[in-house]
């Protein structure tokens, strides 16, 4: 213990009446096929200082294999393997979920993410997926899922192919992250 009177060296110390500032931490748990839902999840990440998570799901579909195999898939909700297996989110206070759209539903990759999250319950949630037209369900899909498993939602975007390079979109997107980590 510092005497009386002496300046601690501890990061932790503080004077009294000196502002105390807690910096939110955000991790950013996300599927792409393409490259489009990553160049998302890298820009807010970036802007951000939010830690990325990939997910990789283990089919290693083709482009054809995408469509034939991987969106029957999403339209049934089912789950992929994927690695990592298991996503603890537990040192982050936000956690930030992004999908491509296939077949109007979260990949089953994402659907996986979901279910590999560990420490999750009490956290806050933003979601977004990327598409070429329509999102059908998708974003409620991956509310709803991260609401089950105990995160409390604060918001969702969508982009679609024409929008990946809309620097207003992003932003707004960047800007609902900061708020919900703030």
């Amino acid at each position: 213990m510092a005497p009386s009177g002496s300046r601690s060296n501890s990061p932790h110390s503080f004077s009294p009446g000196a502002p105390i500032l807690f910096l939110m931490s955000v991790c950013i748990v996300y599927h792409s096929e393409t490259g489009n839902t990553r160049k998302v999840a890298e820009a807010v990440a970036k802007a951000t200082g939010a830690v990325l998570i990939p997910v990789r799901d283990t089919a290693n579909y083709s482009k054809i294999g995408r469509y034939l195999s991987g969106a029957p898939k999403a339209r049934k909700g089912e789950k992929a393997v994927i690695e990592p297996a298991t996503i603890d989110v537990s040192p982050y206070d936000l956690v930030v979920l992004g999908t491509p759209v296939w077949a109007w539903k979260p990949t089953p990759g994402a659907n996986a993410a979901v279910a590999a999250l560990t420490g999750c319950e009490g956290k806050k949630g933003i979601v977004f997926a990327t598409c070429g037209g329509k999102a059908g369900d998708t974003l409620r899909i991956l509310e709803d899922a991260l609401s089950a498993r105990g995160v409390r939602e604060e918001g969702s975007f969508l982009f679609t192919k024409r929008e990946l390079g809309d620097a207003g979109k992003i932003g707004g997107f960047i800007d609902a992250v900061k708020k919900a980590s703030g």
